[in-house]
């Protein structure tokens, strides 16, 4: 049995004595299950604790040479022994532990669970009849915050994992989908639906979320270090383009504005339609300015030159009509010459006269049936 605590004034100093070897006696032979339970939670503390956080139980050493010499405290009269003193700490402390199990502030109420293992350590012995009962119940109200805070954690890091899953998934996507490039503004898009889905994906943890974040972002850069430089080649090479063409439409537009339509020229034509289509995209707007251009040159002067063709066509049908004309003029003069010719056959019975007149009238015939021929010609080409 542990001591009874006393007052110092109704002990005589023999009796004082006495009481100090008993209380000492006590204090020796009590092995507190404290002693090593608070190792073992100390040790699992550390094991269990995620990112680099110690658990704030520690090692507590109860077991102190007993002091029973009567204290007094401000708010408790009349004067108590250090054990009772103890006593009332430490349940206090419990009281104190139980208030902090059901919170969520981890890091914030482990660190207040780590004070509290200081100030119990430095209450002291509270006596063999409560100190093993006391420190039961402060384990206890411990152990229920330790045990919900290491569950949130080990959900934490289920969740984290999942996280790092996906992130990894991503970046082999990213991987992929950049690693040969056909379609700089689809890739685009597709790398930005990656990144949407690596911020709703959640964060991978302290130890692992830059490391993810920098393989996948070191390949967003040189995606876009790529695209960049492609850019440049393309600007450059659209430039050059655009020089090409250029030189392409001047030529054309000299052309047309010379007005000869002639055969070389409308070869010539033709020939630079082909050239300003090899020569590739010029870029926005120049090759949309440049192919306007172009095609106003180029339709001017076929416009021009059927025009001409046509005003040719029209002058030659004129002709050629005239020629009919003329043509059917002599059929006519040839005709009045045979009657004139029929009325002198009629009226001679010279011989030799009738031979000669049926004969200029043969030959009137025949060069009118040769008019009549190139008439027919002449009008089968109108």
């Amino acid at each position: 049995m542990e001591p009874e605590a006393t007052l110092s004034q109704d002990l005589t100093p023999e009796e004082q004595a006495l009481v100090e070897q008993a209380e000492a006696a006590a204090a020796e032979e009590h092995a507190t299950p404290e002693a090593e339970a608070a190792p073992k939670e100390a040790a699992v503390e550390a094991a269990e604790a995620p990112e680099g956080e110690q658990a704030a139980s520690e090692a507590e050493a109860p077991t102190q040479a007993v002091d029973d010499t009567i204290v007094a405290t401000p708010d408790v009269a009349p004067a108590r022994s250090k054990i009772e003193v103890a006593r009332i700490a430490k349940e206090s402390l419990i009281e104190r532990a139980k208030k902090l199990a059901d919170s969520s502030e981890w890091r914030k109420t482990t660190e207040a669970q780590r004070a509290l293992m200081e100030e119990w350590r430095a209450a002291g012995y509270a006596g063999k009849e409560h100190n093993d009962r006391l420190w039961d119940e402060f384990r206890a109200a411990r152990d229920a915050f330790f045990t919900r805070r290491d569950a949130h954690y080990a959900e934490l890091r289920e969740l984290q994992s999942k996280v790092i899953d996906e992130k990894r998934k991503i970046i082999d996507e990213a991987k992929e989908l950049t690693a040969e490039v056909h379609n700089w503004v689809a890739t685009s898009s597709a790398l930005d639906a990656l990144f949407d889905r690596w911020k709703a994906a959640g964060n991978a943890g302290r130890d692992n979320e830059q490391v993810l974040w920098e393989e996948f972002n070191g390949i967003r850069r040189d995606f876009r270090s790529r695209r960049k430089a492609d850019l440049a080649e393309r600007r450059a090479k659209e430039r050059e383009n655009a020089a090409a063409k250029r030189k392409v439409v001047d030529e054309a537009k000299a052309i047309q504005e010379s007005e000869e339509f002639t055969r070389e020229n409308s070869d010539r034509m033709r020939a630079l339609n082909d050239e300003y289509k090899a020569i590739g995209f010029a870029g926005k707007p120049a090759n949309d300015n440049l192919w306007q251009e172009f095609r106003a040159a180029q339709n001017a002067y076929w416009a021009g030159n059927s025009a001409q063709r046509d005003q040719r066509r029209r002058e030659r049908s004129e002709r050629l009509q005239e020629a009919v004309e003329r043509k059917s003029g002599q059929i006519e003069h040839l005709k009045d010459q045979n009657e004139t010719l029929t009325t002198r056959l009629g009226s001679t019975l010279n011989p030799e006269k009738i031979a000669q007149l049926k004969r200029w009238i043969a030959e009137n015939e025949q060069r009118a049936d040769d008019l009549k021929g190139d008439i027919d010609e002449i009008q089968s080409k109108i």
